[in-house]
């Protein structure tokens, strides 16, 4: 097995991505490293991701290096500024202070942050969770105890009968599997501008700006989206100040955040978590 070691340039707050993450039965860890599924070029493989210190990351696997140290350099955000330098002079200082030194982790890809959105709509955190473990499970590929979340081609072959046996709804039966069987490049996606993500998105059935929205945040990375409907931001923004806004009032709320309004989500939930 390879390893490299990262050295960063600001403080990275790993435990507190490792706890968030864990809280998803489906991630694994192996002693104080995270195991992280990744697939190069259609092929599986199995990195691994620990901090030595609030500086020091250090990365690991079985499979071919590059590919795979690119991978979790971008989903765990390693070559970036960390947003909340910049957020600490705004309103939301406090959550700085406590979680202003973790990194909003991307999903394992686009495709599988669309899926989890879909699942995750209008239906209480703890239920999502256990429908999209159950997916990810009996679709998925499961080696060394890590499960891949299907790809495309995998929930493009799933039945109406047999995700319906899993207790999803009808409704999202459908927009799951229009999901995967549409005609888009997830992967070639990444080049484009959040506009263009966001048409190709929303043509969809069952996407919604809140879904698209939490792809471009978790599947892409980009760094200026604001949920402002979400019922957690509101809710943390009641815990801030006091007063539930109104989703147009938190979206005036939320301008003090940009161009990092990802990142203040982010924070923003993990203050009632």
């Amino acid at each position: 097995m390879w390893q490299q070691e990262v050295t960063l340039t600001s403080d990275y707050d790993f435990e507190g991505v490792r706890t968030r993450l864990l809280n998803d039965s489906l991630q694994q860890e192996s002693a104080d490293a995270l195991r992280i599924p990744i697939r190069i070029d259609e092929m599986p493989w199995i990195g691994q991701i620990r901090a030595d210190d609030r500086r020091t990351i250090v990365l690991a696997g079985d499979g071919p290096k590059q590919p795979m140290v690119d991978a979790m350099r971008r989903r765990f955000r390693l070559d970036e500024s960390n947003p909340a330098l910049e957020l600490k002079r705004t309103t939301l200082a406090p959550i700085v202070e406590t979680f202003g030194a973790e990194r909003l982790v991307l999903d394992v890809d686009p495709f599988t942050a669309l899926i989890r959105s879909i699942i995750h709509q209008q239906i209480n955190l703890s239920f999502a969770r256990v429908l999209t473990d159950r997916v990810f499970r009996t679709f998925g590929t499961t080696i060394d105890g890590v499960v891949f979340p299907p790809t495309q081609a995998e929930l493009a072959g799933a039945s109406e009968e047999q995700l319906r046996a899993l207790q999803l709804s009808g409704r999202k039966v459908d927009y799951l599997l229009r999901a995967a069987t549409a005609n888009l490049d997830f992967e070639q996606l990444r080049q484009a501008e959040d506009a263009v993500i966001a048409e190709q998105l929303i043509a969809l059935k069952g996407v919604g700006p809140w879904t698209v929205q939490n792809v471009l945040m978790f599947g892409y990375g980009r760094r200026d989206l604001f949920p402002a409907s979400d019922i957690g931001i509101l809710r943390a923004f009641e815990r801030l100040n006091g007063v539930r806004p109104t989703v147009n009032e938190a979206i005036v709320l939320a301008e003090q955040f940009a161009p990092y309004r990802s990142h203040a989500a982010y924070l923003l939930w993990r203050s009632i978590e």
